[in-house]
């Protein structure tokens, strides 16, 4: 069978059991200890990266690691570039790639679909999602949920794990998980295969990777929260965080549950979320006052215990502030048995999902007529300099222009296929002088766009009329040069232009 990557490349696939497990048991044949790291998305990733390259003292290695990703279609090239000494995931990161070529010339970081893995690990970490679907945009107090199919992947694990092993969650998950859900599986389990269940450490940590220029840092240079659901998991978590993280200057916090940790990660990026949907009315009133909301806001900042506060943008996307509120919502009245629901937290994310028609409708005010209208979108991803199109803001503007009749025409420097839409996307601003324009949305603040003068923008984007900057992107000199060439320039949050 193939396996295709976003990448380009294919990989053939074939699952020989016996020979995979012949191979991973030679792999595993020297002093290290074995860390398997349980799904090679955005998280595992990095993780497989930082670990791998974790030395000791004396500069030698600490680890073998094993990735260990799905045998399928959609996921066996992960394995593959893994195993070519490729990371899996589209970066601006060039100390990524290199610790991928590092650790695959140090010959201690492999990947495999074989479950066979657990059988030789001291530590396994999942890296694995916990999905909660909204059953539509715009209100998050509907939603579905089951834990069945990520317990049957952490199953495999329990299933095959020995005495004297960290299991360390590091999936967002709802509050009370590790203590409520998991751990009664592990004991369970664990009694039937009769395995010492003490010895088998449960514990959650949850990570703050930022795919982009600083990813793999973001592992390895970067605060974390820990704990364990014992005094000698929260020990064994300590040790193992502390041999691949920086904590001379990021220093380890340790809570004093599971339940704790994971309420911190949660509440974190719903903290974030209801910041900026906050923002979002603000800017609305900005722009209705004729007001530069980003200059309010550089005041504003100016003040220590407001440095935080959020700007106008284009939208929220990405797999966890579009979401997590809603897995501490389903906790609190599910795993807590509450009648209470987190209202706040929930308007938060419904105001967020929201936020692109705001875009759209500031498109309809200059160009009341969109049918048949070449609009070019630039910036598909949900972030700045990353490759990621999960839950992008630039989904609902696609699909609001797009039952206007408009003809939507895509850029993104990294992005050159969009799943989620199933369309591909040009990749070179040179691609995009070839087509005809009527509008375009500067929507994500990727490093290509960051200081495009006017005649950058205007000759990729010959016969324009209309831009709209949904994320402060242009600048005040650009956006007049742009004037004055007869391009009318909107701006979200840029009251003194609209």
């Amino acid at each position: 069978m193939i396996s295709r990557s976003p990448f380009g490349d294919s990989f053939e696939y074939s699952v020989n059991a016996t020979q995979e497990q012949e191979r991973l048991t030679q792999f595993v044949k020297n002093s290290r200890k074995t860390v398997v790291i349980q799904g090679l998305g955005f998280v595992g990733t990095a993780m497989a990266a930082a670990v791998a390259n974790a030395k000791d003292a004396s500069g030698n290695l600490i680890y073998n690691v094993i990735g260990v990703d799905l045998p399928d279609e959609a996921n066996y090239w992960k394995i593959a570039r893994v195993n070519k000494g490729l990371a899996s995931v589209v970066s601006t990161d060039t100390s990524l790639d290199a610790a991928y070529t590092t650790a695959h010339t140090n010959g201690n970081l492999t990947a495999t679909f074989s479950p066979f893995a657990y059988t030789l690990a001291d530590i396994v970490v999942i890296d694995i999602h916990l999905d909660i679907k909204k059953k539509q945009l715009g209100n998050a107090r509907e939603y579905d949920f089951t834990f069945e199919r990520y317990k049957e992947a952490i199953k495999t694990v329990a299933e095959r794990i020995t005495n004297d092993t960290l299991v360390l969650i590091e999936t967002t998950v709802p509050p009370g998980t590790t203590e409520k859900v998991l751990k009664p599986m592990f004991e369970l389990i664990g009694r039937q295969r009769g395995l010492n269940t003490s010895t088998v450490h449960l514990a959650h940590s949850y990570e703050r990777v930022m795919p982009g220029k600083e990813y793999l840092s973001s592992i390895t240079n970067f605060y974390r929260v820990y704990s364990g659901t014992d005094d000698a998991a929260k020990q064994a978590t300590r040790e193992f965080l502390s041999s691949f993280i920086n904590t001379k200057d990021f220093p380890l916090t340790e809570l004093h549950s599971t339940t704790a940790s994971e309420m911190s990660k949660v509440l974190e990026n719903s903290f974030r979320a209801m910041n900026i949907a906050f923002m979002q009315e603000w800017t609305e009133f900005a722009e209705a006052a004729g007001v530069n909301m980003f200059d309010v806001i550089q005041a504003i900042r100016v003040r220590p215990t407001h440095r935080n506060i959020m700007a106008p943008g284009f939208g929220v996307g990405g797999y966890c502030l579009t979401k997590d509120s809603l897995l501490a919502d389903w906790s609190y009245s599910t795993l807590f048995e509450s009648d209470k629901r987190l209202g706040i937290s929930l308007s938060a994310i419904d105001i967020n999902d929201m936020m692109p028609k705001h875009s759209v409708e500031m498109l309809k005010s200059a160009m009341p007529d969109l049918k048949g209208k070449h609009i070019t979108v630039l910036g598909v991803s949900y972030l700045n300099d990353v490759a990621d199109t999960r839950y992008s803001p630039a989904e609902l503007f696609y699909d609001l222009c797009t039952k206007e009749g408009a003809v939507m025409q895509l850029h993104d420097p990294l992005v050159s296929y969009w799943v989620e839409k199933a369309t591909s996307v040009h990749t070179s601003l040179d691609e995009l002088a070839r087509l005809k324009h009527d509008a375009a949305i500067f929507a994500v603040r990727h490093s290509n766009y960051l200081g495009m003068t006017a005649d950058q923008i205007l000759s990729a984007l010959p016969g324009v009329s209309l831009i709209l900057d949904a994320f402060n992107i242009i600048s005040e000199a650009t956006a007049q040069s742009l004037r004055e060439r007869g391009v009318k320039v909107l701006g979200v949050g840029k009251g003194h232009w609209n």
